[in-house]
């Protein structure tokens, strides 16, 4: 059933008078007649008597106006469903170590701004003590860390998930005891250092450096699976071991009410 019949009903049925019908619903006269008779062929009844001073409702058309108000309510419910998912505009602050920033979030906050337009989400590559200051102070709205254990702290944390890590080099490499590791505070290669005590070290702020040298053959490095998964697949690198995994946390601050935007993120992240 076409709903624009149902809206030249509620008009006539207020206004009581053709005329008035069609100037309100800016139609002409001929239209809302023709109109009103299609919507009385279409349910089998008279709606209205046409009388001198104007239409008047049959008991059918007063029916008809009650259940007519209830099919457009719940038009204008059903259309809100998709406005709503559009509607949701603010900037959201988001922090994580750089390689959940590439390799996980990217492509999540990509389908986040598809459908949800009027969000704009910041990604900040940052550590995990960097990411719970921030959090704590209100400059990130949520941060993600890979780490062994829960981090100490007053905001609300939740493991989401377990990341592999990997020990690779070239495939051609031997084994000469040199590693090229992300910066102190990574806790998955401050655990590979306390546990085999590496005595060549080279410790880089970017996962793409460690890597590349990795690639070149210079020696081995400690990475995310998810850094290194399509270097594996293509055969640039090997995987010489797999370490114990790490755990990513969820961080945010109990104290703040999130706002639809954060919270429309954080269903994606969950």
């Amino acid at each position: 059933m076409d709903t624009q019949l149902l809206r030249t009903l509620l008009v006539l049925a207020r206004t009581g008078n053709f005329t008035a019908a069609a100037e309100e619903s800016h139609q002409a006269q001929s239209t809302v007649t023709s109109q009103i008779q299609a919507l009385e062929r279409e349910l089998g009844a008279r709606l209205f008597d046409r009388l001198p001073r104007g239409a008047r409702l049959t008991d059918v058309g007063q029916r008809a106006v009650a259940l007519a108000r209830e099919v457009l309510a719940a038009e204008q419910r059903l259309l809100g469903v998709g406005r709503a998912e559009h509607a949701v505009e603010a900037e959201v602050r988001v922090g994580a170590p750089e390689s959940v920033c590439a390799y996980r979030l990217a492509p999540l906050l990509a389908d986040v701004s598809l459908r949800w337009p009027g969000i704009t989400v910041h990604l900040s590559p940052v550590g995990t003590r960097a990411a719970l200051a921030r959090v704590r102070e209100g400059s990130l709205d949520l941060a993600l860390v890979l780490e062994d254990e829960p981090p100490t702290t007053r905001l609300e944390v939740a493991a989401l998930a377990v990341e592999p890590i990997e020990l690779v080099a070239a495939p051609g490499h031997a084994a000469d005891g040199r590693y090229f590791l992300l910066e102190e505070g990574c806790s998955y290669t401050d655990r590979f250092v306390r546990e085999h005590k590496p005595r060549h070290v080279t410790r880089f702020g970017s996962i793409e450096a460690v890597r590349s040298c990795a690639v070149a053959g210079l020696g081995e490095s400690v990475l995310p699976r998810m850094a290194v998964a399509e270097h594996l697949e293509a055969g640039s690198l090997r995987r010489v071991r797999k370490l114990p995994g790490s755990t990513l946390f969820l961080l945010t601050d109990p104290r703040r009410s999130p706002s639809a935007a954060v919270r429309t993120v954080l269903q994606k992240l969950t």
